[in-house]
């Protein structure tokens, strides 16, 4: 295990690959594969490092092994949190604070790929920004995984001893693992990429393959040299050809991953001969041994420097983007002198105890400076402030007679006068990212959601009414259903949620954004609700729909054009009443609600005033709205158009009164969808 200053190179390969595609500069739209190249680096590295800890003594203490892998990771990742949550405490909302808190917790204690792959497949987090911890989840697989290849390692020694098959026992070992952990990858790939982006079990073959190449690099040392020579560069043009060519819609990391993976063990392999004319010669370079040498906090800090300055100003590329990634190198640099170094080969804890105290003291500095932040933020969010009346600008404007539009005109003007946010608003802006608090109406039993196999039909309202109502729709109409079901209740109506995240009731079929292929689930669900409502014959149907970003045309053919999609979602609402319309004694549509240009948690900002809470509706949103009311009025049917319980002025408040009205860009808050019970009974006459 000498000093190899190629791998050096390599990780600087790696982690400028990263760099350069988070940060968009050049064409390189595959970086993300510098973290593979990372995962089997790490792999070959440490695996040789314990099996000839195995030959040397004999045996293997895993005791020495964590207290080393604690100065070597643990310093630099605790700074680059702590100095993470102070930076996001001054530049972000308070609810995206304490979101942020939360990232931190769970990468100090390495399990961040879990928390990230649960928050993508959350479709309620649709509308939540990139964490600047978010990085922490490849570190999480390699502690993951290293949790046990030592203990692997140990017992495939031990047992290889006694059957004396030595170290051919170890590589087979990993390569059962690896076709395994591949097989998974590539399965797990194809129905739920997100979840296996974050995957340890879909990526251990990465770090398996560098393990293996450490197992039999005696016998791949044998090779020729001009064929290990050869290799490495084939090797690295696999890596280059990958980061030029692979982007967001590559399916990884199924098999489009081996590319890369494969590609860094020919470099690794390579490396184990000198040859002059080999790929070793520019990976030994001067500034690129520089660079890996502190590739490790490079990669720490470039990402929440990157989120941090889009925040502030706007999302960097091209020349801001390596600005950023400028100043990053720099606290690398300072990172790497003085917390790295002093850390790993300073003698204040090279005895085994004090490395391995790094874990309790690290976890512990990090949680109380997210305890702190997140009370200085609660404390900051609880100062009282009055709420927003309509006498408070009765005298000074016309406002409506109305007295749920003149709240919301009157907010408006409160808007445009900067008031101070009103304390406490209702929810209270944190609710948006406490996981415990409910983000959508409650289906019970009833959420179909990808469609599963019992699908019950799940009476609410008045159980016993006489009456039958059935709503019909995706997420946008499910946060309507605080305000209906009340109304249900007091009607005498048995009440119905089809309802289905994403899967607007047109006729026609989203591209789901979570696998990037055409929903038939959506489908399915069309012809299973259609099938329910032929059965049940209600009295009344609510209709209600968002509208995704791409979808099948008329030709089978995918389209992301806004007008297309305008008028596919009018062809297939005029479709989909005209199918329902025979079964249902009267259909309702409600028209979408206007979208906002921003996060309303911006109100929870440091400062921040109901100023800073007054949006334009987005464009896209009203053309979409446009199409559903004339599909509407094209069939006939009844249309309720709650733009005048949202926007007033040509201008849509965050804050209504004392009610914080949006959760993310698109979704009512419960609180404000149940206030509007009264206004929506009375604009359908059902009071």
């Amino acid at each position: 295990m000498r000093f190899r200053p190629d791998i050096q190179g390599l990780r600087a390969v790696a982690v400028v690959l990263v760099a350069l595609d988070h940060a968009r500069v050049g064409p390189f739209s595959g970086g993300f594969v510098g973290v593979d190249v990372f995962f089997v680096v790490s792999g070959f590295l440490i695996t040789g490092l314990l099996l000839a800890e195995i030959d040397r003594t004999g045996r293997l203490s895993l005791l020495d092994f964590y207290a080393r892998r604690a100065r070597r990771i643990l310093p630099a990742a605790c700074l680059v949190l702590v100095a993470t949550s102070v930076a996001c405490y001054l530049v972000l909302s308070g609810p995206d604070t304490i979101r942020v808190l939360g990232d931190v917790l769970w990468a100090a204690f390495f399990l961040a790929n879990v928390k990230f792959a649960a928050d993508e497949t959350d479709y309620w987090a649709q509308d939540v920004g990139a964490s600047p911890i978010q990085h922490f989840w490849s570190l999480a697989v390699e502690e993951q995984f290293y949790l046990g290849l030592p203990l692997l390692l140990l017992g495939l020694a031990v047992l290889a001893r006694h059957l004396g098959t030595r170290r051919s026992l170890v590589p087979a070992t990993i390569a059962v693992a690896c076709v395994a952990s591949f097989a998974y990858g590539v399965a797990l790939t194809a129905s739920d990429p997100l979840a296996a982006y974050f995957s340890t079990p879909a990526r251990i073959w990465e770090l398996g393959l560098g393990a293996g190449l450490a197992a039999t690099a005696v016998h791949v040392r044998r090779l020729p040299a001009a064929v290990l020579g050869v290799a490495a560069w084939v090797g690295v043009a696999m890596i280059a050809v990958s980061a030029l060519a692979y982007g967001d819609g590559t399916a990884f990391p199924g098999v489009p991953a081996l590319l890369p993976v494969v590609g860094s063990v020919l470099v690794l392999a390579g490396g184990l001969r000198d040859v002059g004319w080999g790929a070793q010669s520019f990976l030994s370079w001067r500034p690129m041994g520089w660079i890996g040498d502190r590739s490790y906090s490079l990669y720490l800090w470039h990402w929440p420097a990157l989120v941090v300055v889009a925040e502030v100003w706007r999302t960097p590329s091209g020349l801001s983007g390596l600005a950023v990634l400028a100043v990053a190198l720099l606290l690398s640099d300072l990172t790497y002198r003085f917390v790295e170094n002093p850390f790993r080969t300073g003698t204040f804890v090279a005895p085994r105890s004090r490395g391995l105290l790094l874990y309790p003291v690290t976890a512990a500095l990090v949680a109380v400076t997210a305890w702190g932040v997140n009370a200085q933020v609660v404390a900051e969010l609880n100062r009282p402030e009055p709420p927003v009346a309509v006498a408070d600008y009765a005298d000074e404007a016309n406002l409506s007679e109305r007295p749920e539009v003149a709240l919301v005109q009157a907010s408006v003007l409160a808007a445009e006068d900067a008031r101070p946010v009103p304390q406490p608003l209702q929810p209270d802006p944190l609710s948006l990212v406490d996981r415990d608090e409910p983000v959508a109406a409650d289906l019970g039993e009833c959420e179909y959601f990808g469609m599963p196999e019992e699908m019950p039909l799940c009476p609410r309202g008045d159980p016993d009414g006489e009456r039958t109502m059935v709503l019909l729709g995706d997420s946008h109409m499910r946060h309507w259903i605080p305000a209906i079901e009340p109304i249900a209740r007091e009607q005498g109506y048995r009440a119905y949620f089809f309802v289905y995240q994403g899967c607007t009731p047109a006729l026609v079929t989203p591209i789901t954004p979570l696998k990037d292929q055409p929903d038939t689930d959506c489908d399915a669900f069309h012809t299973w609700s259609q099938e329910q409502i032929a059965e049940l014959r209600p009295d009344l149907v609510f209709m209600s729909t968002d509208t995704q970003f791409e979808y099948l045309d008329e030709d089978g053919e995918r389209t992301g054009d806004n007008r297309e999609i305008a008028g596919l979602i009018e062809q297939g609402m005029v479709d989909r009443i005209d199918a329902v319309e025979p079964y249902a004694g009267r259909i309702v549509v409600i028209g979408d609600v206007p979208r906002l240009a921003f996060d309303p948690t911006v109100i929870a900002e440091r400062g921040a005033t109901l100023a800073d809470g007054l949006s334009d509706p987005q464009p896209r949103s009203m053309l979409m709205r446009r199409a559903v009311r004339d599909a509407a009025q094209a069939t006939g049917v009844d249309y309720v158009d709650p733009k005048r319980w949202f926007c007033a002025f040509d201008k849509c408040p965050v804050v209504v009164g004392d009610y914080l009205t949006r959760r993310d860009r698109g979704h009512m808050t419960l609180e404000y969808s149940e206030s509007l019970t009264k206004p929506l009974a009375r604009a359908t006459d059902l009071r």
